[in-house]
């Protein structure tokens, strides 16, 4: 007998296994998650002109944010393989907007500010990690592929959704909007989830399970740092891309910049497409392909010429890299322990940020002697070696199977 799920889904029916509804309802509230952590980038000009923060303690406020997430990304992966996503998401959305509300409201107060802003990292961890591990869970595997690999799209829309829209909140009603307002999305938002979803876990007694999960996410673990690296440095970068290299004013750049996104959704749909089965080291293959595609889009701006040029190849870069991070996050983590992918996805999460944060000085220090050309090549070298690091993968793989089969 079906029970209805979010958005008019069915939760579970004999013949479809694929709850529609609940995927439906997973992708849109990460997306709405961005709402309070982007939130902080389009406010930061406020921060300074409006509350009186200088570039060391703005940096403070995005540096405790950033360590307290990745370091909570492994933990929760943890619990939501034992106790599903139901609490863990709607907790994370409750507390992310209440985190947001009271932010603004402590802000003369730097250290208690910075200790409830880095406390928001713990509830935005709560999104990602108990997601995928749902997902895997929400899906038959015929076209499993297809649905987790384009999951990614959720974070790159709520990237696009949080800046468009916290971009003209700001702009009407001030930085102090901006956080207000994620606490009035968010905080329903949770409780909704939380009463509309149901995501029964079968309890294991295989003591042996994080372990191995550890064990075999640590082999795909090389690309999720590369790209993570890739990720951060354009959307940090970009604008400024466009204001040194081709002589564009800020407003324009940060219009140009915004088109990225939207780009990147149809780009992560599209591709997503070709990937069939979860489940086995085949899809590895064809991500390889896509990373390195990722790396020669990326070489590509180097050598362009020109504005039109330059939004074409940062554009298709910025696509693909939002493609491959998708597959990477959302499908690799599946792929390599499907009985763990909450867990995985944590450890992916924490490689992805870990990458980001590592690769952001060196990318820093290019932009400052102004080699942006430098600057995509680094990027494109770091893709390409997490292309690279999944064949080789890939190959062993592939041999300790035959090995097994022959030891049989």
């Amino acid at each position: 007998m079906a029970r209805s799920g979010p958005s008019g889904g069915s939760i579970s029916t004999p013949g479809n296994d694929t709850r529609w509804g609940l995927i439906v309802a997973g992708w849109s509230v990460y997306a709405l998650y961005y709402m309070g952590r982007v939130n902080f980038s389009v406010a930061v000009p406020g921060l300074g002109e409006e509350q009186g923060l200088d570039a060391i303690r703005i940096g403070a406020l995005a540096a405790g944010f950033f360590w307290v997430y990745s370091l909570s990304a492994l933990p929760v992966g943890i619990l939501a393989d034992r106790i599903g996503a139901r609490l863990l998401v709607g907790l994370g959305l409750v507390g992310s907007g209440l985190m947001n509300v009271l932010f603004i409201l402590t802000i003369e107060n730097f250290v208690l500010s910075l200790v409830i802003w880095s406390a928001n990292g713990i509830f935005q961890a709560m999104g990602w990690t108990p997601i995928m591990g749902a997902i895997g869970r929400w899906v038959s595997e015929k076209g499993a592929g297809r649905i987790i690999s384009s999951f990614g799209s959720s974070f790159v829309a709520g990237t696009a959704l949080t800046f468009a829209l916290g971009g003209f909140i700001v702009e009407q009603g001030g930085v102090a909007a901006v956080f207000m307002a994620a606490g009035i999305v968010l905080i329903p938002a949770g409780v909704a989830w939380w009463i509309g979803v149901r995501d029964p876990i079968q309890p294991s007694s295989d003591a042996n399970r994080p372990r191995a999960s550890i064990a075999r996410a640590l082999g795909l673990l090389p690309p999720a740092v590369a790209l993570g690296a890739a990720f951060v440095a354009l959307v940090v970068w970009t604008p400024a891309y466009f204001v040194e290299v081709h002589n564009q004013a800020v407003g324009r750049s940060g219009l140009l910049s915004a088109a990225m996104p939207a780009i990147a959704i149809g780009a992560i749909l599209a591709i997503g497409r070709w990937f069939r089965y979860s489940r086995g080291p085949g899809a590895a293959q064809r991500g390889a392909l896509v990373l390195g595609a990722t790396a020669a889009a990326l070489a590509m701006v180097s050598q362009a010429s020109g504005l039109l040029a330059g939004f074409a190849t940062v554009a298709l870069a910025t696509a693909l890299v939002g493609a491959s991070s998708s597959i990477v996050l959302s499908l690799f983590p599946r792929m390599t322990s499907p009985t763990g992918v909450a867990l995985v996805s944590g450890i992916y999460s924490l490689g992805f940020n870990l990458g980001g944060g590592a690769g952001s000085p060196i990318v820093g220090r290019l932009v400052d002697q102004d080699a942006w050309d430098g600057v995509f090549l680094f990027l494109a070298g770091s893709v390409l070696a997490g292309a690279i690091w999944i064949i080789g993968w890939y190959i062993w793989t592939r041999s300790r199977l035959h090995e097994l089969r022959l030891g049989r």
